[in-house]
């Protein structure tokens, strides 16, 4: 039998005290990290309760613009245009777009730039399951094993349906994987403003669980450059 908090010698000490203020006292001295405990305990119940109801369902589909200034917002010439593409009634949840992220992996300090570490924590969490990016951060994504083989088949028909378009990142020991897609012309027709060079690329997460929405949005996004 588990002993209690309170024993029966400690309720008769705290009875016997001829004072409301004094029995608090002694309650508080004796128990104060038992009571912070339950007050603790209590209000991280709350709180997880609060966050869990009021949490909205993970995006179907979330794609991480680097570099980018544009409206990609819910209403978005972007946004609106690939729903439009898919059809409202065929996507079972959110779709977003997002472009706060900022780096140029040109520059061998910014592979410790805060927003590419989230970039890749995205990647590698299922958060984003692409990004659309010029050529040297597509590269230095590679470098990191975040982007997906296009020539896998878990990632569907890609490669097979844009072997013009791949773009291959050279390893080590001088393998060629196929890691990007040129989608410059679709960039521009979405309504997002050019790079500087004028190309973009779109790369997929080595980990995401399903690859079908993502594969709508890259065929979307080359559909517009035609």
């Amino acid at each position: 039998m588990k002993k209690p908090i309170i024993t029966e010698e400690e309720k008769q000490k705290i009875k016997e005290m001829d004072s409301t203020r004094k029995k608090i006292g002694y309650i508080w001295d004796y128990y104060k990290l038992w009571i912070i405990g339950a007050v603790v305990l209590v209000g991280l119940v709350v709180y997880f309760s609060v966050v869990f109801a009021t949490r909205e369902d993970k995006p179907i589909l979330d794609v991480v613009l680097v570099n980018n200034y544009d409206d990609v917002s819910g209403n978005s010439k972007l946004t609106q245009g690939f729903v439009s593409y898919v059809g409202e009634e065929n996507l079972p949840g959110r779709v977003t777009f997002d472009n706060n992220a900022f780096f140029n992996l040109a520059n061998n300090s910014d592979y410790k730039n805060s927003y590419y570490m989230k970039v890749l924590a995205y990647l590698e969490a299922d958060t984003a399951q692409a990004v659309l990016c010029q050529y040297d951060n597509l590269i230095g994504l590679a470098k990191s094993g975040r982007l997906a083989d296009l020539s896998d088949d878990k990632v569907g028909d890609i490669y097979d349906k844009y072997k013009d378009r791949i773009i291959y990142y050279e390893d080590e020991d001088g393998k060629k994987i196929p890691v990007g897609i040129d989608v410059s012309e679709g960039y521009k027709a979405a309504g997002l403003t050019e790079y500087t060079d004028g190309k973009a690329y779109i790369g997929l997460s080595a980990y995401a669980a399903d690859y079908g929405y993502v594969e709508k949005f890259v065929d979307y996004i080359v559909e517009l450059g035609k």
